[in-house]
């Protein structure tokens, strides 16, 4: 009954410590969760509390700042020789090397990136700092793809609260990443390639997330495809809270009393290998310690950021439009624009 087992990633469902209802979100989202993290759902910021079979406990936030949930299935992530292409049309757009004319139509976007920021090119690596009434933005460009951008802002935002103590709302794109926060963001030219060090890698990454329960939920489809636990008769399925129950059972014990097992072995393996994407990242450091790093201060969204900040937008709260919300930034943004070229 186990030949040919196909796991796939469930919905669970988010509801406050008192019991109402909220929404659903996909479980390899939340299982990278620390109790405290705060996240948006359904224009709510909440905060997380823990997992409880599969149901995700929150309670309500008072923080502004807020990781917005992604859903893999959703969409599909650039890969590493996607994002290298990509890097590499960036050039033959600047040098006007290319014969696409996707990119001629497109080229007023990159004449208005660099008028008021600046165009990355391969061996570049963009960082754009804005301050708005929002709070402080550090927008960081690696091109690798939404899933690793997704672990690499974690990952920077646990290196930069070792400097000093701050929270983030965490936002991302398959271009790059954002972290907003209101106080100033204790980065310079000095720390950058320290904060975006292949070094002690896996030790952050542990440190930044929460490994254990990953390598737990993941444990689940490795009991299933091994026979470890039974998913039931065709008709006539086990439920997904059953079948956690009993491989977080075989899990618990493993750790306990076999920690060189080798199915508990294959859980923090496939946690790290394919959820957080370990070895695509440590490249994506390597790459970025190679480039040249580049640091603008803007005091409007430029081009590259928009997308992201529209992204991060979706899940907050407001009487107002989400269109609505975004031509006023237009309008803000074209105003200071306008504002710098007639003091200059």
């Amino acid at each position: 009954l186990h030949i040919g087992t196909i796991v796939s990633d469930p919905m669970l469902k988010v509801k406050y410590l008192s019991g109402g209802f909220i929404g659903m979100v996909e479980e390899s989202f939340v299982a990278k969760m620390k109790a405290g993290t705060n996240f948006t759902l359904a224009g709510r910021v909440l905060e997380f509390i823990m997992i409880k079979d599969m149901m995700v406990l929150v309670r309500r936030s008072k923080q502004k700042t807020a990781m917005s949930p992604s859903w893999m299935g959703g969409r599909i992530s650039l890969t590493a020789n996607l994002g290298a292409i990509l890097r590499k049309k960036y050039n033959e757009t600047l040098y006007k090397t290319h014969e696409d004319e996707e990119l001629d139509t497109i080229f007023p976007l990159f004449e208005r990136q660099a008028k008021v920021s600046h165009v990355p090119k391969s061996d570049e690596f963009l960082i754009e700092l804005i301050n708005t009434r929002d709070g402080y933005h550090f927008f960081a460009y690696p091109f690798e793809g939404r899933q690793v951008h997704e672990i690499m802002a974690s990952l920077i935002a646990y290196r930069l609260g070792k400097i000093k103590p701050i929270s983030f709302s965490i936002a991302m794109n398959d271009y790059g990443f954002e972290l907003l926060s209101e106080q100033a963001i204790p980065l310079d030219e000095s720390n950058i390639k320290k904060l975006f060090s292949p070094e002690n890698l896996s030790e952050d990454i542990i440190a930044s997330i929460n490994s254990t329960e990953m390598a737990r939920r993941k444990f689940r489809d490795i009991a299933c495809i091994s026979g470890l636990v039974f998913q039931g008769y065709p008709g006539k399925y086990i439920a997904n809270k059953h079948l956690q129950s009993s491989a977080a059972l075989f899990f618990n014990v493993f750790s306990d009393y076999d920690k060189h097992n080798l199915l508990l072995r294959q859980a923090y393996d496939e946690a790290f290998y394919q959820q957080i994407e370990e070895p695509r990242l440590a490249a994506a450091l390597n790459r970025i310690q190679i480039s040249t790093v580049i640091v603008v201060k803007t005091d409007s969204y430029t081009p590259l950021c928009f997308p992201i900040k529209v992204d991060s937008l979706r899940d907050n709260l407001s009487t107002e439009e989400l269109s609505q919300r975004i031509e006023r930034m237009t309008a803000d943004a074209e105003k200071k624009s306008t504002r710098k070229k007639n003091d200059c």
